[in-house]
């Protein structure tokens, strides 16, 4: 499959498990898929380096985001842990016991000014500047290089906001830090995740405002 090929073919699949599934790849073949999306991440273009104070615990990277893997089994431990938290974790914990690989990607923001001590999720709202937004759309921009090479791959794949994994109790089973704000929580599927799951919630807009000239003017000058 080409990369136009991907583009068209991608879309919203979210698969949901009314039990644990069992991983159909090996942990080879999970590493190497973990890898191969994560270098597609990589490729995203940014325009401004993250802030020094996220360049800890091994994460040296200037990229302006950071993704969190899980593989199948680490995500059906996750799924058992959530349910003793507050929310409880809803159709986040299906898609844990349906999904190969789970790639949580957050973007790291310039924060400016004194922020609250104790939040329970992310330091919101953060300064409106274009530092921010360029950060924010160079994390988008690897999250879509991930969902398009997943398709490409025939992983059926869902970018999810996160749900009750962006609290702070999830957090701290996760180690991912609350200065660290969630943008997406990838989730790759089996190949055959179509016909094994309960239950397959497709994109609700996925055939809304896509007419070329209902977003699009031609200009001339």
């Amino acid at each position: 499959m080409n990369t136009t090929e991907a583009i068209h073919s991608r879309q919203t699949a979210k698969v949901l498990a009314d039990s644990p599934w069992a991983p159909s790849l090996t942990p080879d073949e999970q590493e190497q898929l973990r890898e191969h999306l994560l270098n597609l991440a990589a490729k995203a273009p940014y325009h401004y380096k993250s802030a020094e104070r996220y360049k800890t615990g091994g994460q040296t990277s200037s990229l302006p985001f950071r993704c969190y893997t899980l593989d199948g089994a680490t995500c059906n431990t996750l799924a058992t842990k959530l349910e003793t938290l507050s929310p409880p974790p809803g159709k986040i914990q299906n898609m844990l016991w349906a999904a190969e690989l789970l790639i949580i990607t957050t973007w790291l923001p310039d924060v400016f000014g004194t922020q609250p001590e104790r939040r329970e999720m992310e330091p919101l709202p953060f300064v409106g500047n274009l530092r921010n937004m360029e950060h924010i759309a160079a994390t988008s921009a690897a999250i879509q290089n991930m969902l398009v090479g997943a398709t490409a791959e025939e992983y059926p794949n869902y970018w999810s906001s996160g749900g009750v994994l962006r609290q702070e109790a999830a957090r701290k089973i996760l180690e991912i830090p609350m200065e660290e704000i969630m943008l997406g929580a990838v989730f790759i599927f089996p190949k055959d995740a179509l016909e094994r799951a309960s239950q397959i919630m497709p994109g609700k807009l996925r055939e809304e405002g896509k007419a070329l000239e209902s977003f699009s003017k031609k200009v001339t000058l």
